[in-house]
């Protein structure tokens, strides 16, 4: 048995956080006694502790870990979900340290990214493509609708997909409503009988390198230049991804390409 201030070495945690543990009812002394109130806990309680520690750290909140502890709640599923969350607030991070660092040069997203690339009429043909939709609540979320198509893929066709594409398409309610998409053979209509068309038709396109934190002043570049030119835009925005998160670990070498379905003036 240790004393509340050896168990307090042997596991990095304060005697007077020992006590609001046990105020909480997620680490209790083995042994108090009467007399003089003093603490006793075991060499089992060290693992208690550490198991206690690290669902801490990651970030659950202590008035939720006890069913974890008593193994009354699923942890695998919750730490997958917690995995979602902590990298969805990572890439939000990153976004804001983006415009951070261009603020800090003192120079605007148009000031410092001004478009060095030709933003082009043309007309795609139609692709067939798998596709999976749904309406998330943040931009960051498209990751998961992709895990969510490629899950439905068999691991022997996937050198047989070509482009991955994502609409975003209107809602009126508060969600992001995305379509992820990959062009594939017609041959696999067979495999895949939820194959579809995807008719992108007449677009005007703009190609950018780089992270996704110059995404606003594209958009904004590609409406004025819309207006000047006297283009009608007539349907979703949709993002051709020739490289990205997927298949690149490092920023600078994402490829996107913008794409604005377009009529033409008369």
């Amino acid at each position: 048995m240790f004393k509340i201030s050896e168990f307090s070495k042997l596991t990095n945690i304060s005697p007077r956080m020992l006590r609001h543990y046990d105020k909480l009812n997620l680490l209790k002394p083995e042994i108090i006694q009467a007399e003089n109130g003093y603490r006793y806990y075991t060499p089992e309680q060290i693992t208690q502790a550490n198991q206690l520690l690290s669902l801490k750290n990651i970030g659950i909140p202590l008035k939720e870990i006890k069913p974890f502890l008593d193994g009354k709640a699923d942890l695998a599923d919750y730490l997958t979900k917690h995995r979602t969350l902590l990298e969805t607030e990572l890439a939000e991070k990153k976004l804001q340290l983006a415009y951070l660092d261009l603020l800090e040069e003192k120079k605007t997203p148009s000031e410092k990214d001004a478009m060095n690339y030709p933003i082009e009429e043309k007309k795609i043909p139609d692709l067939f493509v798998l596709a999976y939709r749904q309406e998330v609540a943040s931009y960051y979320e498209e990751e998961q609708l992709w895990q969510q198509l490629f899950s439905t893929i068999r691991t022997e066709d996937l050198a047989k997909l070509g482009q991955s594409i994502a609409v975003f398409r209107d809602t009126t309610s508060d969600m992001i409503d995305i379509e992820v998409m990959i062009s594939t053979p017609k041959t696999l209509g067979h495999k895949y009988p939820q194959i579809k068309t995807f008719s992108p038709g007449l677009i005007a396109s703009v190609v950018t390198n780089g992270a996704y934190a110059t995404m606003p002043t594209i958009h904004a570049d590609m409406a004025n230049w819309l207006k000047v030119n006297g283009y009608v835009h007539t349907g979703n925005i949709f993002n051709i991804y020739h490289s990205s998160p997927a298949t690149e670990e490092q920023e600078q070498f994402y490829i996107t390409e913008v794409c604005y379905p377009i009529k033409r003036p008369k």
